[in-house]
């Protein structure tokens, strides 16, 4: 009896292999491991499997990837990235702490609705303690440096007089909260429903602004 071969292994032999310039084919390998590592999870998927995805023989994938690690670094850094503010041009578009703050909350909210990032926010959870320096570095390199952002934006609207001094100016992380919450919301069902996401959004702007609306002065 002839041996067997499996659907996707014999359908990756048989597709004829292009050549791509790396811009176009990394995409492609993130997209093929990303799928790979939904699936089966990151310790059972083969290097194997994602080259076949991909279209790639297994030495084309080294020639891109040193191996399963270096792809689970770059799909942290494609896909859960952090916004760079400009800080100058937020406080000259703000005409008062709402008008800077629906700006703000506007980038921090712009990829909630991405099914990519949340199949890498997935693998992060799932999988992430067993790469604990690669999610670390990632962390330093996003998470960390928008906190910095966040609070050098906070000063600068306090001194201008666009907000008072509270507790969200010296703890920046406050302000991101919301948005892990409703991403938090969405791992835990089936789909994502827009109105949900526009009162997520509406809601995290109120909050923001009963924090950060300076005091009447007093009479």
């Amino acid at each position: 009896m002839p041996t067997s071969i499996a659907p996707s292994a014999d359908i990756a032999a048989r597709r004829p292999r292009k050549r791509l310039t790396p811009d176009t084919r990394i995409p492609l390998i993130l997209d093929a491991a990303l799928a790979e590592f939904s699936a089966h999870g990151y310790s059972a998927t083969r290097i194997d499997d994602i080259a076949n995805r991909a279209g790639l023989s297994k030495g084309g994938f080294y020639a891109h990837f040193s191996g399963k690690d270096a792809v689970f670094e770059a799909l942290l850094r494609r896909s859960l990235t952090a916004p760079t503010l400009d800080v100058d041009a937020l406080l000259e578009a703000a005409t008062d702490i709402r008008s800077l703050v629906e700006q703000l909350v506007d980038q921090l909210h712009t990829h909630l609705g991405d099914t990519t990032l949340r199949a890498t926010a997935r693998l992060l959870l799932t999988d992430g303690h067993r790469l604990p320096d690669v999610v670390t570095l990632w962390r330093q390199n996003t998470v960390d440096n928008l906190h910095v952002q966040l609070g050098a934006l906070l000063r600068r609207c306090v001194e201008r007089g666009l907000c008072r001094d509270s507790t969200v100016v010296h703890h920046p992380w406050l302000i991101v909260s919301p948005v892990i919450h409703q991403l938090f919301q969405q791992l835990s069902s089936a789909a994502v429903v827009p109105i949900q996401l526009r009162e997520a959004r509406s809601t995290h702007v109120d909050m923001l602004c009963e924090l950060l609306t300076p005091h009447p002065q007093a009479a």
